[in-house]
């Protein structure tokens, strides 16, 4: 589910969480997990960051596509070597 997040993200940078949800057909809790934890990875970006952000307030995401190219690079390094 992370992977399809970060797809859709790279589609269409800026959007909610429940416009995530609707793009993916899954429950806004389910989004809102996966955006967590790919969060905590630094590979989504917040804005407003969720440290400053107030309850109920619309938090776009984005991908921070130099971390994502990063990790897919070090993936392929990995799996090259088997």
């Amino acid at each position: 589910m992370q992977a399809t997040i970060i797809g859709v993200l790279r589609k269409n940078p800026g959007l909610t969480r429940a416009e995530i949800a609707e793009a993916i057909e899954l429950p806004k809790m389910t989004i809102a997990n996966g955006l967590e934890k790919l969060i905590d990875a630094g590979l989504i970006i917040a804005d407003p960051p969720r440290e400053v952000a107030v309850r109920g307030q619309r938090i776009r995401y984005s991908v921070d596509d130099a971390r994502v190219t990063e990790m897919v690079m070090r993936l392929e390094q990995v799996l090259g070597e088997f």
